[in-house]
């Protein structure tokens, strides 16, 4: 009988579904962004793309930090994150088991440098350097 016991609880779980949601984030050319930023709520879930830009989230964290399984058909909302490029959000649907989100293409941030309209002259500020900060020297 214990044979018989031990054999049905590891055909089932076996049979037990692995939940978790996957994807990657690459820039507009198509190039993996490691070390972006993937938060996904509800489920308190903050994690960090690998090398290759890809993620995978099989778990989520209650109030308390506590790690807690994946709801089943639960709506989801995702956002994407890197210094220098412009985030993006997206929700989603998830029934069950392993799901796997479209590559997310982030979009580089621009700055824009333009001439000032007010001269600047260095006369006017003696000193500014030293003022920023003090002198190890003898103080």
């Amino acid at each position: 009988m214990n044979r018989s016991f031990l054999l049905a609880c590891l055909v089932l779980a076996g049979c037990a579904k692995h939940h978790a949601i996957s994807g990657q984030v690459v820039d507009r050319n198509g190039k993996p962004l490691g070390r972006a930023n993937i938060t996904l709520a509800p489920g308190n879930v903050e994690i960090i793309t690998d090398d290759d830009g890809r993620f995978m989230i099989d778990y989520l964290r209650d109030a308390e930090g506590t790690r807690v399984k994946m709801g089943k058909r639960t709506d989801y909302a995702i956002e994407y994150f890197k210094v220098g490029f412009h985030p993006q959000k997206a929700t989603f649907y998830f029934k069950n088991g392993e799901l796997t989100l479209e590559p997310v293409t982030l979009a580089e941030d621009t700055v824009r440098v333009a001439p000032s309209d007010t001269a600047f002259d260095p006369g006017a500020h003696p000193n500014r350097g030293q003022e920023a900060g003090g002198s190890y020297e003898g103080e």
